[in-house]
């Protein structure tokens, strides 16, 4: 099973405590609003949100299903930003497992908690992330 070393306390919430203290609208959007709440805060220095629902990586299409699947995270600490982490497909092509987005969160607020930005753009290899080069 998968562990994150840093829990933030706020998981899974609608209205963002960080957007709350700082006076703005605490209600968070997404593109795809179909798909479970996934979202961290640490009620202070930033919220992060699952922004869309997983995609096949690459998006072109091809004969094959696509062995990996892009997640779209949006993120505020000093600014609105986003950021892309790729994840191997489940058994079937867009499929990943909702505890493994859980997973790729916590490690995305412990880089947020620690460093207070994101990279644009990582892969999950063992458990970790990886930072990528596009």
């Amino acid at each position: 099973m998968f562990t994150s070393l840093h829990v933030v306390p706020y998981r899974n919430f609608n209205l963002c405590p960080h957007c709350e203290r700082l006076g703005m609208d605490p209600l968070l959007l997404r593109l795809a609003e179909g798909l479970p709440m996934i979202s961290r805060s640490d009620g202070v220095n930033f919220h992060l949100l699952l922004a869309d629902r997983p995609l096949p990586y690459p998006a072109e299409r091809s004969a094959q299903p696509a062995r990996e699947v892009s997640l779209c995270f949006w993120y505020s600490s000093d600014t609105q930003r986003s950021t892309l982490v790729i994840v191997p497909a489940g058994k079937g092509a867009s499929v990943v497992p909702y505890r493994d987005i859980e997973f790729v969160a916590d490690l995305l607020s412990e880089k947020l908690l620690l460093k207070g930005k994101l990279a644009p753009m990582y892969g999950l290899t063992d458990n970790s992330l990886r930072l990528w080069n596009y």
